[in-house]
C-alpha cells in the first residue's frame, strides 16, 4: 500500500558517492551540481594548500588560517613549454601557444612578448625575435640600448605576414690558402 521508507546509506558510502557540502544550508549535493539544490547557493571553491606550511584550507579562504601566507592566484601549465602562466593570460607568456581551451583571439587582437635588443643592433636598427617557431622583425627605438628589455606586440591573425625562421646553416668554408711559391 504504502512505499517503503527511505533509509539513508551510512556516511563512508555517502562520501564514496562524490558529494559535496553547501556552506549555507549544509545540505549534501550531489558532485555534478554547481549550485545547492535546496537554497541555490553556488557551490563552494576547492580547498588549496598552503605553500609555506601546507595547511589545506577552505577554498574561499584567501589566507592561510594558520601562517597568514596569502591564498597563490589560480594559474595553467602551457602544454607548449611549461610555464605555469596568470590564469587571465589566454595564450602563453613565454612562447605565445595558446591556453587549451581558449577561444581564438578576436580580429585586431595583440598577445604580448617581451624580447632582448642583441648586442651589436644600433637605435633603428632591425633584428629579428624569436618567438615560438616564428621570426619578427623588430626596430629598435631611439630609447632603447641593446641588451635592455623590449615589449612587443603581435597580432595572431596576422601571422602569415610574420616568417619562420630559415633554417641555420653554417658558414661556408674559408678559402684554400694560396699555392706556397
Amino acid at each position: 500500500t504504502g512505499s517503503p521508507p527511505r533509509r539513508t546509506p551510512p556516511r563512508d558510502q555517502r562520501e564514496a558517492a562524490m558529494v559535496w557540502s553547501c556552506d549555507s544550508c549544509t545540505l549534501e549535493n550531489a558532485d555534478d551540481r554547481r549550485s545547492c539544490e535546496a537554497c541555490e547557493a553556488a557551490r563552494p571553491l576547492p580547498p588549496w594548500s598552503c605553500a609555506s606550511c601546507t595547511f589545506e584550507n577552505r577554498g574561499l579562504d584567501e589566507e592561510c588560517e594558520v601562517c597568514h601566507t596569502a591564498k597563490p592566484a589560480p594559474t595553467w601549465t602551457c602544454a607548449a613549454c611549461t610555464l605555469q602562466n596568470g590564469d587571465a593570460l589566454t595564450a602563453c607568456d613565454a612562447c605565445g601557444a595558446a591556453r587549451p581551451g581558449a577561444s581564438p583571439p578576436p580580429a585586431n587582437s595583440t598577445v604580448e612578448y617581451d624580447v632582448v635588443v642583441p648586442d651589436g643592433v644600433p637605435v633603428g636598427g632591425v633584428f629579428e625575435a624569436l618567438v615560438g617557431d616564428l621570426s619578427i622583425p623588430v626596430t629598435v627605438p631611439s630609447n632603447l640600448m641593446p641588451g635592455r628589455r623590449l615589449r612587443i606586440r603581435v597580432d595572431p591573425n596576422a601571422s602569415a605576414a610574420l616568417h619562420h625562421p630559415p633554417p641555420q646553416t653554417p658558414p661556408p668554408p674559408p678559402p684554400p690558402p694560396p699555392p706556397a711559391a
